[in-house]
């Protein structure tokens, strides 16, 4: 016989026997037994002995097992002190009550995962906690996945052989008005396989545990699923997952913590006769995602706190940080580019603005050069309308002669139409010059054709100050694209400067030269010489600078125009001494293809 535990007084030995019916292979068994150890350990401030038995009354359960059970544990545990024994299942609960008072009778003893309707009378040194495993469970599990149910075929091994189901016979009988039980129990695999492929539309299976395949209950449920037509309800947790579609299944591990938390206590030196049995719901829905979309089952219908397992992730599952990601980047480029847009457009306005003002300073700035030559083109319009005038008194005295000179009155008329064409061509140039405008008129023209409108307005300045204007043109047409009004008030303001600075050159040394050709860049350049004085060398560049000017009565505007006009048509500007004397300016144009007319 096995030495008994010293008096309660004395500190209880540090292991603890753990009697579980189940099978060790048994997936239910190896959870909750996995949980307990771990709890055990976990909670022992000290290591602790751990025995387990597993006893696997679900295949074997007859007297003359258990009589070899007394025989084997008696044995084996000769001389081994134990703490506390753990029962795992009514079963087990009960044979190790039988068999106390020979092996272990003052050992306290504490149970888990005991039904409360098999609950045998208790002695007061043994606690635990029970569980209620239904009937009522199943029937509510399948109503929640056949709506209108009329129907359960109960598939698995005779209730009287299942350890945790034996009183299922019992609730059968109160539960036959509201559904009918097509009774499937321990028939042979075949068999079972043809009739859970034909059952009727408003029926559900409710599977228990399947010993006689492989020894372990979960490896049946497979092999039901692959020809059941209808859904598979199911009160164990390990099912789930291997076509069971789920059901109110009893959870191991808060019963394994729970067994072990009363352990711990009487271990530490609480006895067990003060720690009561007590119930604990332990049970939870919990269903399988793809059995419930293979069935066609709504979530709403599942009863409340459903757990859904393998529900398959969507993207934002999946990818909720790529996407938040993606989502951030997104935005920030969207702000990005609203910024950007707005840049854009508060850059336009104010190179609108910008522009406009520049045309207004450009078209002061002709208003003022128009200004400077207007005594000079007062005079030259003097000479077209005196001949007029003159050729007009000419053909009156002609016409009182008898006889009439017509030959001569033609040619009176010639000079006069010459005339007035000389007058008018100085004013349409005058009023191209003063047109005030507020956009560009790009247009393609040959260089060459707008200085020569440009020397018919200079010409009377020049004609007046004693200046010799020369041009020489390139031999071929140099198209640009460009405003032509602007590029004459590029050659007004440049020739009107070099006019300035030969003032007080003697008159036979003012000479200003125009040249037009194109350079080793496929560029125009246009080049204007004076004969006067010269830059410093040192303001060669800041003679472009807005305000900068050599004259008393300058505005500084002038040359800061011209060059804002050619960069704006693409071309460069600049300024040097000529080897012979005096300055010379000379500009750049992108060269264009004249298109046919």
């Amino acid at each position: 016989m096995v030495p008994e535990i010293p008096a309660a007084a004395e500190p209880l030995p540090r292991s603890v026997l753990i009697f579980d019916q189940s099978d060790s292979n048994t997936p239910w068994g190896l959870e909750f037994r996995a949980a307990l150890v771990s709890a055990l350990k976990a909670g022992s401030p000290t290591s602790l002995v751990i025995y387990s038995e597993i006893l696997d009354l679900g295949r074997f359960n007859s007297p003359q097992y258990a009589e070899l059970l007394r025989t084997y544990l008696r044995e084996k545990y000769q001389g081994k002190p134990i703490g506390v024994i753990i029962a795992h299942g009514a079963t087990a609960l009960e044979i190790l009550l039988r068999f106390r008072a020979e092996l272990w009778s003052s050992v306290p003893v504490v149970f888990g995962a005991v039904d409360s309707q098999n609950l045998p009378r208790l002695p007061p040194d043994v606690t635990g906690t029970t569980f209620r495993l239904t009937m009522r469970n199943a029937v509510t599990a399948a109503r929640a996945l056949v709506p209108n149910l009329r129907r359960i075929a109960l598939v698995g091994e005779p209730f009287e052989r299942q350890p945790f189901r034996r009183h299922f016979s019992q609730e059968l009988a109160s539960l036959a008005a509201e559904v009918e039980f097509i009774d499937l129990l321990g028939l042979p695999t075949a068999e079972l396989r043809t009739r859970v492929a034909t059952l009727p539309d408003d029926s559900a299976i409710y599977y228990t545990a399947i010993y006689s395949i492989t020894g372990i209950p979960r490896d049946a449920v497979p092999m039901l699923a692959e020809v059941a037509n209808r859904p598979i309800v199911s009160d164990t947790v390990t099912h789930i997952g291997y076509g069971s579609t789920g059901g109110i299944v009893v959870l191991p591990e808060p019963i394994a913590q729970e067994t072990a938390r009363r352990a711990l206590r009487i271990l530490d030196g609480e006895p067990a006769a003060r720690i009561r049995p007590a119930g604990g719901d332990f049970t939870k829905p919990v269903f399988d995602w793809r059995q419930l979309q293979r069935w066609k089952v709504s979530e709403r219908a599942l009863p409340p706190g459903s757990e859904i397992r393998f529900r398959q992730p969507g993207l934002w599952e999946q990818y909720h940080w790529v996407v938040i990601a993606a989502l951030t980047v997104v935005l920030i480029q969207a702000a990005m580019i609203f910024w950007l847009l707005f840049e854009r457009r508060r850059r336009r306005l104010a190179e609108l603005d910008s522009r406009r003002r520049i045309f207004e300073v450009a078209h002061l700035n002709r208003a003022a050069a128009a200004g400077a030559l207007s005594a000079s083109i007062a005079h030259e319009l003097n000479q077209p309308l005196g001949a007029i005038l003159s050729n007009a008194e000419t053909a009156e005295l002609l016409l009182r002669a008898n006889p009439l000179d017509v030959g001569q009155l033609k040619e009176i008329l010639a000079d006069i139409r010459q005339a007035d064409q000389r007058a008018a061509d100085i004013i349409t140039h005058l009023r191209q010059l003063l047109k005030k405008r507020s956009e560009i008129d790009l247009q393609e023209f040959n260089v060459n054709d707008a200085i020569a409108d440009a020397i018919h307005v200079l010409e009377p300045e020049a004609m007046q100050r004693q200046v010799a204007l020369s041009v020489d043109p390139a031999p071929r047409p140099l198209p640009v694209r460009a405003d032509p009004v602007h590029l004459q008030q590029v050659i007004l303001n440049l020739a009107m400067n070099g006019m300035d600075a030969m003032a007080s050159s003697p008159p036979a040394e003012r000479k200003l030269a125009l040249q037009t050709a194109l350079n080793e860049r496929a560029e125009v350049e246009v080049s204007i010489c004076d004969s006067g004085p010269g830059l410093p060398r040192d303001k060669l560049k800041e003679v472009f600078e807005t305000f900068y000017t050599t004259k008393q009565q300058g505005t500084g505007l002038g040359l800061s125009i011209v060059r804002t006009i050619i960069e704006t048509y693409g071309g460069k500007i600049w300024a040097d001494n000529a080897a012979a004397g005096g300055a010379v300016f000379r500009f750049t144009l992108p060269l264009a293809e004249l298109r046919p007319a």
